[in-house]
C-alpha cells in the first residue's frame, strides 16, 4: 500500500507537509512501517501508544490513508496557524475524549467513514511503557461500530520524550499496525463488560505488537 501522502484526492497542502514529514523521519530516524495489510477500508480509530511529541506526525506519515486529528481550540486562534492545521485535517476541541462535545466530534468523523488518530492512554507517558487505557475509546467504538487499529510506535521515546527540550538528531523509529479489533467480537457481552474487554484486548494487542517487533519483526504483525 502507498504512504498517506500518495493517496488520491488529497488536499495539496496536506500532501506537501506530509511528504516533508515523511522525508524527515526517513532521513533522520530510518522510519520503518509494518502491518499496512492490517488496514481496513471502513472507519477506524488508529490507537497508538504515546510517549513522545513525535508520535502524531510519525503515525500520520505511516498510515496508507488520510487521517484526522484533534487539537486544542486555542491553537486555531493563532494567526496563520488555524488555517494551516485545518488543512491538515485537524479539528478544534476544548477538552479530551471524555468530554461530550469532543465525543460528538469523534462520532461525526467516524460516522463519515474517516480514520482518526486517538491515543488510548490519553496523554504522553513519562516512561517508555504503555499506560492504562482510557475507557472512552471502547465506548466510541461501540457507538460508531468503527474498527480499532492497535498501533505500536517504537523509538520515539528515546528521540524526544517529555523530559527533553529538543529531539535527538539521529535515531531509529518504527510504526507497527496490528489486526483490527472489531466491536462485533464483543457485542454479545453486557455493554460495560464488552467495553472493558475491548480496552483489555487493545492493551494486549499493543503489547503483542511490541514483542513482535523486538523479536525481529518476522512475518505479519499480530
Amino acid at each position: 500500500m502507498k504512504a498517506s501522502w500518495q493517496a488520491q484526492g488529497m488536499h495539496p497542502l496536506y500532501r506537501s507537509i506530509l511528504f516533508l514529514a515523511w522525508m524527515f523521519f526517513k532521513v533522520f530516524y530510518r522510519l520503518r512501517v509494518y502491518g499496512l495489510e492490517n488496514f481496513t477500508p471502513k472507519a477506524a480509530i488508529i490507537a497508538p501508544n504515546h510517549t513522545s511529541f513525535l508520535d502524531p506526525p510519525l503515525v500520520a506519515v505511516s498510515c496508507p490513508q488520510e487521517v484526522q486529528f484533534l487539537a486544542r481550540e486555542s491553537l486555531f486562534n493563532i494567526f496563520g496557524l488555524g488555517r494551516l492545521i485545518r488543512a491538515l485535517n485537524t479539528h478544534p476541541v476544548s477538552g479530551d475524549a471524555s468530554d461530550v462535545a469532543v465525543f460528538r466530534t469523534l462520532c461525526r468523523l467516524l460516522n463519515e467513514g474517516k480514520k482518526v488518530i486517538l491515543f488510548p492512554e490519553g496523554a504522553r507517558q513519562d516512561t517508555d511503557t504503555l499506560g492504562p487505557i482510557k475507557p472512552g475509546i471502547s465506548l466510541l467504538a461501540s457507538r460508531t461500530n468503527a474498527a480499532i487499529i492497535p498501533t505500536y510506535v517504537h523509538g520515539t521515546f528515546k528521540i524526544w520524550n517529555r523530559h527533553h527540550r529538543l529531539p535527538r538528531p539521529w535515531g531509529k523509529a518504527a510504526c507497527v499496525f496490528g489486526s483490527p479489533i472489531l466491536w462485533e467480537s464483543f457485542a454479545h457481552l453486557d455493554k460495560r463488560e464488552a467495553q472493558a474487554a475491548m480496552s483489555e484486548a487493545l492493551k494486549n494487542k499493543i503489547e503483542a505488537l511490541r514483542l513482535w517487533y523486538l523479536a525481529g519483526a518476522v512475518g505479519t504483525p499480530p
